[in-house]
């Protein structure tokens, strides 16, 4: 399959599956913080160190699982552009509070997460 059609089903699949969570987070946890995105950038970045870690070890996906996995699904997926946006409006709006977090957070835990996935990979 071409790469660019398997960006594409894995980027709608992604974006789908990110829209899913931010409605659903909304609807359990309120709007006051951007769940949403802080769950779906936490599983991206987690995914991503997983998906590289087995790449790094195996064949066990192939080029084709790669393209489909990192770059459409994962890029549908993860929101650092909603992230960078929802930051600005909390510093706009004086929260610095949700301002700090959200930095903090998305950045921190997702640096880890991915550390967090590449050592997943590689157990057995």
């Amino acid at each position: 399959m071409h790469p660019a059609l398997l960006i594409f089903v894995g980027g709608g699949l992604g974006a789908l599956t990110r829209y899913g969570a931010t409605v659903l987070s909304a609807r359990w946890l309120g709007t006051q913080f951007p769940w949403g995105t802080l769950l779906v950038n936490f599983t991206g970045c987690f995914l991503i160190g997983l998906i590289i870690g087995f790449s790094e070890r195996s064949d066990v996906l192939t080029p084709a699982a790669r393209i489909f996995l990192i770059v459409g699904f994962l890029g549908g997926l993860t929101t650092f552009s909603t992230y960078a946006l929802e930051t600005i409006n909390a510093a706009r709006a004086g929260d610095i509070f949700t301002l700090t977090l959200n930095i903090l957070a998305q950045n921190g835990v997702g640096l880890m997460l991915v550390a967090l996935g590449m050592l997943a990979s590689r157990l057995r």
